[in-house]
C-alpha cells in the first residue's frame, strides 16, 4: 500500500522548494513511496493531492488493488507513457507559465525517457529532486532497518559461500556464480551491483566485477557483495589471500583493518563525513600509505547502494553530517598498491544516538584457513 506519511513529507518539502510535482522514473523512490516495485516504475506525485500511477494496461487491476488508488493511467508503449504524463502535466498547469517538475538525477534514471519527456513538455522545467528526497531517504525507519538487516544476513551467506568456494584454479566468474546463487536461494532479490570478485593485480581496481581470470596461489582476492531484499541493500566486502601470504599483503591488510576500525569508532551522530576520512587517513599515514588513500571511507545505503552522503557526490564534504537513524557503510575505497594489488573491507551499520549497531556480521580474516565453517 501507499506510504502516505512519506508522501506527505515529500509534498511538504516540494512546496518549500517550489516544485509542482515529482515525476518518478526510478525503482528506489517508487519502492520508497509505494512499498512495491514494477519493471517500469512510473508515477507522478503532485505537491498537493493524491499520486497518479502510470502502468502497463495488463497491470491496471492489480495496481489499483495493491495500492488502493483509482487514478491509474495505462499505456501499451513507451510513447503512450509519455503521452499520459504530458496529459497529467497539462492538467496541472493552471495559470502558470511553466511547471517545475522534480526528477531524480542519479544512476537509475532512464535518460532516453527523460529526454523524450522534456521534448514533449515545453511547459515544464525539470529540476533535481535531491533537495526534497535526500534528507528524507537519509533517515531510516524501523521497517527499513529490518529490510536492510535481512539483506545483510543474505550478504553473510554469500560471503560464507565465497570462503568455501575460493581456491587456486577456479575463475572469478565461477566464484561469483556460486555466491550469487547462494544469495538468491537465501531469499535475495538480486544485487544492487554485480558480484565483485577481483583477484591478483585486479584486486587493486577501484571498482570491480568478475572475469574469466583464473585465481592463482598468492593472489589477493577482493570480494564485494551488495544483495537486495525487497529493494533494500546491504554492503559487505572482504579480502582474502589464496595460499601463503607475504609480508606486504599482511601489512596492507592490517593497515586497512585498523583504518576501518578507527572510522567505525568515530561513526556517531553529529560527526562530519570528512572527519571519518581524516580518521582513516591518519592510520594510512602512520603506516606509510598516505599517497594511496582514496577519500570516501563511508556512505549512506538503503534503496540505493550509494545514498547521500555518497563519495561520488560529496567526497569529504564538511557540510554533510551523520544523523541519528542513518544506515552507513564504512570501508568503501580500496587500498591499491601498484605491483601488489588491493585490500578492502566494508561493513554496514545502523547509527543511532545511543550506539552504532553492526548489521553485517562476518569475520575479517585474510587467510582462508582461518575460517572454520562446517
Amino acid at each position: 500500500m501507499i506510504n502516505n506519511t512519506r508522501i506527505q513529507k515529500a509534498q511538504d518539502r516540494m512546496k518549500q522548494q517550489g516544485i509542482d510535482a515529482y515525476l518518478i522514473l526510478t525503482h528506489d523512490d517508487y519502492i520508497y513511496f509505494f512499498c512495491e516495485d514494477r519493471y517500469q516504475p512510473r508515477a507522478v506525485i503532485p505537491a498537493q493531492g493524491m499520486p497518479i500511477i502510470v502502468t502497463f494496461s495488463g497491470e491496471e487491476e492489480e495496481v489499483k488493488a495493491s495500492l488502493g488508488v483509482e487514478d491509474v493511467r495505462i499505456f501499451g508503449s513507451v510513447g503512450q507513457q509519455i503521452k499520459d504524463v504530458v496529459q497529467i502535466m497539462r492538467g496541472m498547469i493552471g495559470d502558470k507559465e511553466k511547471l517545475k517538475i522534480g526528477v531524480q538525477m542519479w544512476f537509475g534514471t532512464p535518460a532516453f525517457l527523460l529526454n523524450m519527456f522534456k521534448r514533449a513538455n515545453p511547459i515544464v522545467e525539470v529540476v533535481d529532486i535531491a533537495p526534497v528526497m535526500d534528507e528524507l531517504r537519509m533517515i531510516k525507519d524501523e521497517s527499513e532497518v529490518n529490510l536492510i538487516q535481512r539483506a545483510a544476513d543474505i550478504a553473510a551467506i554469500g560471503m560464507k559461500t565465497a570462503v568455501k568456494t575460493l581456491k587456486a584454479g577456479i575463475t572469478e566468474n565461477e566464484v561469483a556464480a556460486e555466491v550469487e546463487y547462494s544469495m538468491r536461494k537465501a531469499g535475495g532479490h538480486g544485487v544492487a551491483t554485480p558480484v565483485y570478485v577481483n583477484s591478483g593485480i585486479r584486486s587493486g581496481w577501484l571498482h570491480g566485477t568478475a572475469s574469466d581470470k583464473i585465481i592463482e596461489d598468492g593472489d589477493l582476492v577482493v570480494l564485494d557483495l551488495v544483495p537486495r531484499y525487497q529493494g533494500y541493500c546491504a554492503n559487505l566486502c572482504r579480502t582474502f589471500v589464496i595460499g601463503k601470504l607475504n609480508n606486504k599483503q599482511m601489512d596492507m591488510y592490517d593497515t586497512y583493518k585498523r583504518a576501518q576500525s578507527a572510522a567505525i569508532d568515530a561513526l556517531k551522530p553529529g560527526v562530519k563525513v570528512r572527519d571519518l576520512d581524516a580518521t582513516a587517513k591518519s592510520i594510512y599515514t602512520e603506516n606509510g600509505y598516505d599517497e594511496y588513500y582514496v577519500a570516501g571511507i563511508g556512505h549512506s545505503i538503503g534503496l540505493s547502494f550509494e545514498e547521500t552522503p555518497a563519495p561520488t557526490i560529496h567526497p569529504g564534504d564538511s557540510g554533510i553530517t551523520i544523523c541519528d537513524s542513518m544506515v552507513m557503510t564504512v570501508g568503501h575505497p580500496v587500498l591499491s598498491v601498484p605491483g601488489t594489488g588491493g585490500v578492502r573491507l566494508e561493513d554496514t551499520f545502523y547509527v543511532t544516538s545511543k550506539e552504532t549497531i553492526p548489521l553485517t556480521k562476518f569475520p575479517s580474516e585474510l587467510e582462508l584457513n582461518a575460517y572454520t565453517f562446517s
